[in-house]
Parts: C-alpha cells; sequence; structure tokens
C-alpha cells in the first residue's frame, strides 16, 4: 500500500492550470493501486469518513465569541481564519501560506474518489460486479464533495444564472498535468447528477456500515440537492420516497448529562450507560461523515443570543428541548477538572461525533419544507411533530397555523436541528436570502466590537485558497468586499 501515500501526497495539484508551475517537476513514483483490494483500502482510509469543516460555522448567525474576559471561546485567541470569518472580513479569509481545510481536504478525497473511478475497472482481480460497486461508492463520495464545494465557495443554485456564475473546478481525473477551470454552478450541479445516475445501479440495499453508500442514498442526495437548488417540490417527493426506507430517529429524550463525564462521554442514557451515539452508530445516520473540526469546536464557541432564542419560540409550558439541554453548558463549565466561568452565556459543549452525511432527520424537514412552501401547513406541521416528540421532553403537538406561519416553524425547526453542523446553516442563510421575508442580516460582536453582513453580501461566499489565487492569478473569482 506504499503506492497510497504516494498517490495521495500528489493532492492539491489539480487547483492550478498548470500542474508543473505548482510542482516544478511532474513528481515521480506516483502509481496506481493494481489489485482490487488496494481499491477497497483507499475509501476506507480514516480521512475518507470526513467531510465539511467547522470553520464556516464562524460566519454564521448561530456563532458568538467572546473576549478576553472569559476563558472560553475568545476572539482573539480563535485562529486566524475563524477571526477573519467571524468580523466578515473582505478578501481572503486565510494569508497566502496557509492551507484552507475545507477546500484541501475536499479536494483531497475527490482526488482519491477518481483514482478509484477512473482505475478500478481495470485492476486485475475482483469480480466485475464488485469492481463497479466500488466505483459507484467512489461517485457517490464525488458528488456529495462537490454538493458541499458548490454551495460554499459559489452563489447558491439560481436557475436564472447559474450557467454562468462562478462555480468550482470541476476534478474529474487523477492526471496531475492536465489543466484545470473553474466550471460554472450549473456545470458542476449536472455533473453531481451525472455521477449520481451512474452509481445508483451498482449500490446495494445493504451495506457493512454506514459509511459506505446504499440505494437509498439516492433518494436522500436528490432531496438535499433540490433543496439547495430551491426546488422544494421536487426536494419534498424525493425526500419522502426516502423516508419509506428508513425514517428511524434518536429518542432524545433518554439522554442526559453524565455527572462523571468529560468531554466525550459528557451525554449519556442514565439506564444503559451508553454514551450519545456517534456518526457510525445512530440510527439515523443514512450515509456517515465525520464533521472535518467538529468535535474540536466543542468548548471553543458560544451560541448566539438569536440561536438560544429559537430554543424557546414554540416550545409548550414546562417542556424541554433536550438539544438545548445536551449540547449546550450554561455560564459554566467543566474540562479536564478545571472550570470555566462565563456568565451570561452558553458554550457549545457536545463532544459528539455528529453525522455531517445525510441523516433521516433531515428528510422530516425537508419534507415539511416542501408541503409548507405548496400551502400544506396542516402536513408540514404533522411532519415537525414527528421529529419535535423524539427531540423534546413534554412536547406537545403544535398549533395550526398559515402555511407562511409553518413555514418559518419548520426553518426554526432545522436550524435547531443542525446548529454548528458545518456549512449546514451558511448554506441555508444564502438560499434564503433571496427571499424577501426570510433573509436577515447577521451582527457578530466581541466584547466592545461589532461587525454586520447584510444579507445577500457577498461575503456569504467563501474565497477561494490564497494558495490557489497566488499561482494562478487569472483565475476567475467572485469579489467580497
Amino acid at each position: 500500500m506504499k503506492n497510497i501515500t504516494l498517490i495521495l501526497s500528489a493532492l492539491l495539484l489539480f487547483l492550478l492550470p498548470s500542474c508543473k508551475k505548482y510542482l516544478d517537476i511532474k513528481p515521480k513514483g506516483i502509481q496506481i493501486p493494481e489489485f482490487y483490494d488496494d481499491y477497497v483500502k483507499l475509501l476506507n482510509l480514516k480521512t475518507m469518513m470526513s467531510a465539511d469543516h467547522s470553520n464556516t460555522v464562524y460566519l454564521t448567525d448561530d456563532a458568538l465569541l467572546g473576549d478576553l474576559s472569559v476563558l472560553l471561546g475568545q476572539y482573539q485567541l480563535a485562529d486566524e481564519g475563524q477571526r477573519n470569518l467571524y468580523s466578515f472580513a473582505p478578501g481572503a479569509v486565510f494569508s497566502v501560506g496557509m492551507d484552507d481545510p475545507l477546500w484541501q481536504n475536499a479536494y483531497k478525497r475527490i482526488y482519491t474518489f477518481n483514482v478509484v473511478i477512473n482505475n478500478v475497472l481495470s485492476c486485475t482481480d475482483g469480480s466485475a460486479k464488485e469492481k463497479q460497486a466500488l466505483a459507484a461508492e467512489a461517485k457517490v463520495g464525488r458528488a456529495f464533495e462537490y454538493l458541499l464545494l458548490v454551495n460554499t465557495y459559489a452563489k447558491d443554485y439560481d436557475a436564472n444564472s447559474a450557467a454562468n456564475d462562478l462555480g468550482v473546478p470541476l476534478v474529474l481525473s487523477e492526471d496531475i498535468n492536465k489543466t484545470y477551470k473553474r466550471n460554472t454552478v450549473q456545470e458542476v450541479y449536472d455533473q453531481i447528477l451525472k455521477d449520481l445516475n451512474e452509481a445508483l445501479p451498482h449500490l446495494s440495499t445493504t451495506t457493512p456500515h454506514r459509511f459506505k453508500p446504499s440505494k437509498q442514498v439516492g433518494n436522500v442526495f436528490m432531496a438535499k440537492m433540490y433543496l439547495y437548488m430551491g426546488d422544494y417540490e421536487n426536494a419534498r417527493i424525493y425526500a419522502e420516497k426516502a423516508m419509506l426506507d428508513n425514517k428511524s430517529l434518536t429518542d432524545m429524550k433518554l439522554y442526559s448529562i453524565n455527572p462523571a463525564g468529560n468531554g466525550v462521554g459528557r451525554i449519556y442514557d442514565k439506564v444503559t450507560g451508553k454514551v450519545f451515539p456517534e456518526a457510525k452508530d445512530n440510527v439515523e445516520s443514512v450515509y456517515a461523515r465525520y464533521g472535518d473540526g467538529l468535535i474540536n469546536l466543542s468548548a471553543k464557541i458560544y451560541a448566539s443570543t438569536d440561536l438560544l432564542a429559537t430554543y424557546t419560540r414554540d416550545l409548550p409550558t414546562g417542556a424541554i428541548d433536550q438539544r438545548r439541554l445536551l449540547f449546550f453548558a450554561d455560564e459554566r463549565f467543566t474540562l479536564s477538572n478545571k472550570t470555566y466561568d462565563f456568565p451570561g452565556k452558553s458554550m457549545w459543549v457536545p463532544y459528539v461525533f455528529f453525522n455531517l452525511g445525510f441523516n433521516s432527520s433531515e428528510l422530516f424537514l425537508i419534507a415539511a419544507e416542501g408541503y409548507a412552501r405548496k400551502g400544506d401547513a396542516q402536513k408540514a406541521l404533522a411532519l415537525v411533530d414527528d421529529l419535535r416528540n423524539m427531540r423534546i421532553v413534554g412536547n406537545k403537538p403544535l398549533p395550526l397555523v398559515d402555511a407562511k406561519t409553518a413555514l418559518k416553524i419548520v426553518l426554526d425547526e432545522r436550524r435547531r436541528e443542525f446548529a454548528f453542523a458545518g456549512s449546514t446553516r451558511l448554506i441555508d442563510l444564502k438560499r434564503l436570502n433571496r427571499e424577501a421575508d426570510l433573509k436577515k442580516d447577521i451582527v457578530h460582536t466581541a466584547g466592545s466590537q461589532s461587525w454586520t453582513l447584510p444579507a445577500n453580501d457577498p461575503r456569504y461566499i467563501l474565497p477561494l485558497p490564497p494558495k490557489v489565487i497566488s499561482l494562478n492569478p487569472t483565475i476567475p473569482q467572485y469579489k467580497r468586499d
């Protein structure tokens, strides 16, 4: 497997119009794996089980950083990129020479997927069915990465302009000397759909674990893709199709704070002693991916007052939203036997390996949003109630309201459900900002400092990393000023 190390060492070269310019000379010794098991091992690498990155949380209205008056979550001690995102700094997020972990890690995984897609069918062993299935798994993975990249480094999908809007480079080859361009948003979505359509016939109905895509992933993927495209009717249709296969939900009412817990294991089932399930064990995980840097976000960021307000909105009298109780600490937190005080603030401290892939819980909300947008408030709220019954102690059915109000209830529920879940909130903000009654300005503070990001500001779009721009100065960019 030494060849795998050599292959992975060649990553990022596709970010540039000339790989030779980046590397000076073509790297030597890079070989393609020969045997089927080598390709299996490539996709089973630990790095291939991750996705997204927690940095994007700092750009959203969920985030709050303190100043030096508190011992945790200080703006001054955050990473440079995190500070730039939080303060809505124009231009580059990272300095020249620094890596953008979201971009870099996504394209590393894409490179590995390409190695498998383009070569496994020609390997010397393994059955044709096995090799087709492995290529299909890689195509789903590649499509997944591009759905994230195009929604963070480009404008949100608009059917009227997607054919011209700047997307991200489509890298479909492991050829290190090939020239790549910045494709349009439409081209990226077309490739996502192509990968899915080619993969689905070769996926099995069951998989050995949740990091492998099953046939069910097709409907879930389509539901989320159409959600991001603003095609809410198709999103609803595919979400409901997916729910026919899996609508299992974790009952959060069974969990509480372990008084002896410290970090991972803080949330547990008092009766069984089992800790809150991570992505690989959670019945909600349809396609599991650990969030890059997400576990490390615990005890580093506070919840904004705006986010906290949603947890009491539409909450029945005397009821307890377990997501608020379990995932946040108010005013004080103990870590490694040291207690930290942060008066007046609530810190995000779940210490759970959440799933940033596809979850059954999101299907309820995608379908509910689709119903609300087509005017069926009753069906929308019924789906939200199904989810809330597994999240809220003492929950009661939501009262019937008009469709416009129901939509806002659905969106509030979506925000609570996926608070701090990587880029989810950022992408939602971008797509909702195009609607007059849903758009919002974001205000961030740290002590006496304050910054504002107006709705639809170009700074919602992440810039290409400076390494890419410095080595490829003619690549088109969005202005972030």
